[in-house]
């Protein structure tokens, strides 16, 4: 401590630098403790989910230093980059949020079996070092961002079973690592682009996209004028810009008319089969033939199940097991037809089983031809019918289980306010 001589007050000498130094480390210990940018990332994409988000992403916690520790989320040592997003069948909705873009050393996204809606972001072109990408069965809308086709270490690319249209990108066929692609089950429409590795892979990879056209899928595309795009050939003289001999002009119109006369033909014969096919693929549809996949199983108690729109990721005896289960503690509401349950499984995932009364049944193959109709519907605003099971004492439906409550509570919510 030394005095001033001038004004008479004492001054702070040799504390000065003690003070600066723990100032620096606390902020230095603050900035350690705080969470990494793709933490930030994975939480803005956690706001975009849907309600249920927050209760099944409970791990994702703003005030952890790192999101290494979440669940699905596997990051890379020492940086603590995330390297992978695992969350299917996670019952999530809402959208993806472009935050996704932040994730530059991301490589395998997976939220497929969801209820992810809204476009694929733009933004996930700057995630170059994806090397897969898993999107199915959602209601995910748009087309497919042109900018994928900048993942040049991407290998296999999911998107099937949703509701995305409009053109597949020639950008994809720069992909010179991908080796599985699946956009069967859409509404694309227009030619599949022939270049690089799209020319490469087989007519499964667009099957249910009852628009498009082109060489993969051995479809012939149309013109404007609904005829074949494929024009006659030329004649030499006349591209040359050298006229015909006037004396053949009967000669020349007598060759156009029966040019003319054949394409009309062939373009009515063409017509002609399109239409059988079309009343085929009507006809296979009124008899129950989907795209969606349809398994049946037969388990030893002579109990059968039946599951629709891609198979339950669990056995069929751990199904009939936890069905054979439920009791009255897992009622959850009771409608028309039968009472409804909530069924768990082991890993958490929760179902909606309604119970059919059996005074209430149709004959077995009416009742069943129906269901596989109900099974191959996916529509945002529906319930998917996951599977139904025939036990000797009742017919169960399985059905994604809805988290904010029923609809008919809301309904007489609704009705007593208004009588209020």
């Amino acid at each position: 401590m030394a005095a001033n001589p001038r004004s008479g007050t004492k001054r702070l000498t040799g504390g000065g630098h003690g003070g600066a130094a723990a100032l620096l480390l606390l902020l230095c210990c603050t900035a350690s403790m705080a969470l990494t940018p793709d933490g930030e990332a994975l939480l803005e994409l956690k706001l975009a989910f849907n309600a249920t988000a927050g209760q099944r992403l409970g791990s994702w916690r703003a005030a952890d230093p790192n999101p290494c520790g979440w669940e699905g989320v596997s990051c890379s040592f020492p940086d603590l980059r995330v390297q992978a997003i695992n969350l299917p069948y996670m019952q999530l909705g809402g959208i993806i949020s472009p935050s996704i873009g932040r994730l530059t050393k991301l490589q395998r996204l997976a939220l497929h079996q969801n209820s992810l809606h809204g476009p694929i972001p733009a933004e996930i072109r700057s995630c170059t070092e994806l090397r897969a990408i898993y999107l199915r069965a959602n209601y995910l809308q748009g087309g497919i961002p042109p900018g994928i086709g900048d993942l040049t270490h991407l290998t296999i690319l999911d998107l099937s079973s949703n509701l995305l249209r409009g053109a597949i990108p020639a950008t994809i066929g720069s992909l010179t690592h991908l080796r599985f692609l699946n956009l069967s089950t859409n509404f694309f429409s227009g030619e599949i682009p022939n270049v690089g590795v799209l020319g490469t892979f087989k007519s499964s990879s667009y099957v249910g996209n009852l628009e498009l056209c082109g060489l993969p899928i051995q479809k012939g595309c149309r013109g404007t004028l609904g005829f074949p795009a494929v024009l006659p050939h030329s004649d030499p003289l006349s591209s040359s810009g050298v006229s015909p001999i006037t004396n053949n002009n009967k000669t020349s119109h007598f060759l156009n008319g029966v040019v003319i006369g054949s394409m009309s033909t062939m373009a009515v014969a063409l017509v002609a089969v399109l239409g059988f096919l079309w009343v085929c693929l009507l006809s296979r549809k009124k008899n129950g033939v989907n795209y969606e996949k349809m398994d049946k199983q037969t388990v030893p108690d002579g109990a059968k199940l039946v599951t629709y729109q891609w198979n339950l990721p669990y056995s069929s005896g751990e199904i009939i097991r936890r069905l054979e289960l439920l009791d009255e503690e897992d009622v959850v509401g009771c409608g028309g037809f039968g009472t409804v349950y909530k069924m768990v499984m082991d890993d958490g995932t929760a179902f909606a089983v309604k119970r059919i009364d059996l005074n209430r049944e149709r004959r077995d193959k009416t009742f069943e031809k129906e269901l596989e109709i109900l099974g191959s519907i996916r529509h945002i605003n529906l319930v998917n019918l996951r599977g139904y099971c025939r036990l000797s004492t009742a017919k169960l439906l399985i059905y994604d289980f809805m988290e904010l409550g029923s609809l008919d509570s809301y309904l007489h919510v609704m009705r007593r306010r208004i009588s209020h």
